[in-house]
């Protein structure tokens, strides 16, 4: 079922002055409920504009973005309650944090929604356990915590919200690759979880082959390709003329199969590498334990 869709989207900065600038031109793509989407390219081409519609943070020059169906800015008083139910999740989400104890900036969210303290406080509880804050965190200050902690705090506190559409601007950025594997990990557990849509900014065409759905690649403020991973990374030269890297595994294939070495190079993960390079040692003969 398409949870979040839009129409001939089309949205121009500064419009009539000498810098204007298209960001979207007719994009027409829909999300489907419980799908995780990764959503790249390069700098300028699109991305951040595009996610700050859905939640209704710009509105459209032309064009709609459907929430089940319905237009977000068919009221445009109810624009508060659509950012509840598409939840945002900014680059640096730390940077917001800024309430005296890490359950009160968790509990921000859904005490704007108006829900009662009993549900207030258990939405917090279920969302720092979902980001792996321990209970003995809650009452600390944001700010005496890692750089990870913080980072989850402030996704802990739109999950809270319970939105049925999550959107995350390249969450992992700037974390270690132990704090990046692990929030990501994280966000996939709370949508398989939730039955959540998730939508994911990224540059790691890594994160992007091992947890993706689909991906959609923007270009110019167009839209170049929206297929799943595999069908994606299977064009990886088209990708390459756009700038776009794929991930380093299947460049490593692709170039064994360019030499004769591997009979195919659709590999895309660690997961997928290793079992692909077990296959090839077997069919030389060479014993793996």
């Amino acid at each position: 079922m398409t949870v979040l869709q839009t129409e001939n989207l089309c949205y121009t900065y500064s419009p009539g002055m000498p810098f204007e600038h298209t960001a979207l031109h007719d994009i027409s793509i829909g999300f489907e409920q419980g799908e995780l989407t990764a959503i790249i390219g390069h700098t300028g081409s699109g991305k951040s504009t595009l996610v700050q519609h859905l939640n209704g943070l710009l509105k459209p020059a032309s064009g709609r973005v459907l929430l089940n169906g319905e237009d977000i800015w068919a009221d445009p008083k109810n624009i508060r309650n659509i950012r509840f139910r598409v939840g945002m999740v900014f680059q640096y989400p730390e940077h917001q944090l800024f309430e005296d104890t890490v359950e009160k900036d968790i509990a921000f969210g859904p005490r704007n929604m108006g829900l009662s303290e009993e549900e207030i406080d258990q939405r917090v509880k279920e969302a720092a356990e979902f980001v792996g804050l321990s209970a003995s965190l809650l009452k600390k200050s944001p700010f005496d915590l890692s750089g990870g902690e913080k980072r989850r705090t402030a996704i802990a506190g739109v999950m809270a919200m319970r939105p049925e559409v999550l959107i995350l601007d390249e969450p992992t950025a700037g974390l270690d690759p132990h704090g990046r594997d692990l929030i990501l990990e994280q966000i996939d557990r709370y949508r398989r979880k939730n039955g959540t849509t998730v939508l994911l900014v990224s540059h790691s065409m890594e994160d992007v082959a091992r947890i993706a759905d689909k991906v959609l690649v923007m270009q110019h403020s167009r839209v170049a390709m929206y297929d799943t991973a595999p069908r994606v990374f299977d064009r990886a030269a088209e990708l390459e003329e756009m700038g776009l890297s794929v991930p380093a595994v299947t460049r490593i294939f692709s170039q064994l199969a360019d030499k004769g070495i591997a009979d195919h190079d659709a590999v895309y993960t660690l997961e997928q590498a290793e079992q692909a390079a077990v296959a090839l040692l077997k069919e030389k003969g060479v014993t793996v334990c």
